[in-house]
């Protein structure tokens, strides 16, 4: 880049390489297609699978959502409450608790997230759910094994409010 007499980090000077470097593949890659490049800077230790960003099925929304719980679960090491509406929605900047109510069953019957266990209190009243999320769509088989209702589920959501629902399930 530009010459400066100045003494520089070492990372600057890896960094005016690769930029370089990059430079020269957009420079040979002409024609080919898109000569556009990127360079992530930023800290790569979040991330998410590419799975999920990639999967066909879900909308933007739904794969925030997935993105929001997956950052509370890595917050804790793996085991931590599921987080409520209000989080969600502050996190993924996203208004509307139907909405995520929504793409949390999009996430379901997409086997994104499974439902494992309804905890209840000795009197039977609802205590708590228990999810796991996956990094990829859990298998029929699997989600069924985990899931005793997720065919109950698919079938209840059929009748869901909201059509893109239906449709997925």
């Amino acid at each position: 880049m530009n010459e400066i007499p100045v003494p520089l980090q070492s990372e600057t000077r890896a960094l005016d390489a690769l930029i370089k470097k990059t430079i020269t593949q957009a420079e040979t890659a002409a024609g080919q297609g898109p000569g556009d490049r990127v360079i992530f800077l930023g800290n790569r230790h979040q991330s998410f699978p590419t799975a999920v960003v990639k999967d066909p099925v879900l909308e933007p929304v739904d794969k925030v959502v997935w993105m929001v719980v997956m950052l509370a679960v890595r917050e804790t090491g793996g085991n931590t409450a599921f987080p409520g509406y209000d989080a969600i929605g502050k996190m993924a900047n996203v208004s509307s608790r139907s909405t995520i109510a929504r793409a949390i069953a999009i996430l379901r019957a997409t086997r994104w997230l499974t439902l494992c266990a309804r905890v209840r209190k000795a009197s039977g009243r609802f205590r708590a759910n228990v999810y796991a999320l996956h990094d990829e769509p859990l298998p029929l088989a699997d989600a069924l094994y985990l899931d005793a209702n997720y065919m109950a589920f698919l079938q209840h959501v059929q009748g869901h409010g909201h059509a893109r629902v239906r449709s997925v399930a």
